[in-house]
């Protein structure tokens, strides 16, 4: 069945490019759903095993049947770059491409995009090409040009050949599920966030961190839930001292695994002493992940982590 065109949103960003008078051709790259996930022993990362459902509740076990139901549909993630912009600095000048990550198989309404340079592109295949380089040998990234950058026409032609490379890395099964693939798109976002994190500026933080966890979710987390939570928990902190304690506490559930003691209670307010846990629990494990490198804490080794530290919390 053909996938149907999105139509071309204006973004608000001035690209001083005129635009064609239809919308482009998507480009799209099929995942290979449930066999995908039964041969994902030679990607990074494990999918999350399913909890027990005697330690369940009813709503924990709508969720999680939902999670398995979703993991059967056939999943797509499309490419755009719709705009591009220059900007001029005061020994530089470059081009920063838009891209809009947009997940199929279920209608989805956020259009989460981020802002990444040619530049970026280059040190993202040259990674690509330590790990993966016969899987790539029929993959070109867009060449480099030494003339001619700034030229609307250009701009408009590296616009497509950029959206159609992405596309090309994401049908590669096991370059889609490196780490190097989904950091292009969620790296220096999140450590912009977690720089404003540690200067106390939560607000900021928690856009960013809200556009991350956006794009995780678009690829992959839905798989492998435990690839969210670093950014669960940054987002936990950060709504904690925004004393947001309800949102906070929302956050802090999703990141803890099923069933972790002392977290049953879904009213934050009714139990003082278990929000206090909550938040000692995702503090350490923050500082745990992000100290990790991706895909190397699976999710039974994180149950554990999580499990322990609450039983040394109550003693």
């Amino acid at each position: 069945m053909a996938e149907r065109a999105v139509p071309q949103e204006n973004t608000g960003i001035n690209t001083g490019i005129q635009q064609s008078n239809g919308p482009y051709p998507e480009a799209t790259a099929e995942c290979l759903d449930l066999e995908d996930s039964h041969q994902q022993g030679a990607c990074v990362y494990d999918l999350c095993p399913g909890p027990s459902s005697s330690c369940m509740t009813t709503k924990e076990l709508q969720q999680h049947w939902g999670a398995v139901k979703h993991r059967l549909k056939p999943v797509k993630l499309l490419f755009e770059i719709p705009s591009a912009r220059t900007i001029a600095q005061h020994l530089s000048k470059y081009v920063v491409y838009q891209i809009v990550l947009i997940r199929s198989g279920s209608y989805d309404s956020k259009r989460v995009s981020v802002e990444r340079r040619y530049s970026d592109f280059v040190h993202l295949h040259q990674q690509l090409l330590e790990d993966f380089s016969e899987e790539l040998e029929e993959v070109i990234l867009p060449r480099k040009l030494l003339t001619g950058n700034f030229n609307p026409e250009t701009i408009w032609e590296r616009r497509l050949a950029l959206r159609d490379y992405l596309a090309q890395l994401y049908a590669v099964r096991c370059v889609r599920h490196s780490h190097h693939f989904l950091d292009f798109f969620t790296e220096p976002e999140q450590r912009r966030a977690h720089g404003l994190l540690r200067a106390g500026q939560f607000g900021p933080a928690v856009a960013l961190l809200e556009t991350v966890l956006e794009l995780q979710e678009k690829m992959g987390g839905w798989q492998s839930p435990v690839l969210l939570v670093p950014t669960l928990c940054a987002l936990t902190v950060c709504q904690r001292d925004l004393e947001e304690p309800e949102s906070a506490f929302t956050m802090g559930q999703r990141a803890l695994p099923t069933g972790t003691p002392g977290t049953q209670d879904h009213d934050p307010h009714h139990n003082c002493n278990t929000v206090v846990l909550l938040h000692t629990i995702l503090q350490y494990t923050l500082f745990v992940c992000t100290h990790l490198k991706h895909g190397q804490i699976l999710y039974n080794s994180y149950t554990a982590m999580v499990i322990a530290l609450y039983r040394k919390q109550q003693d």
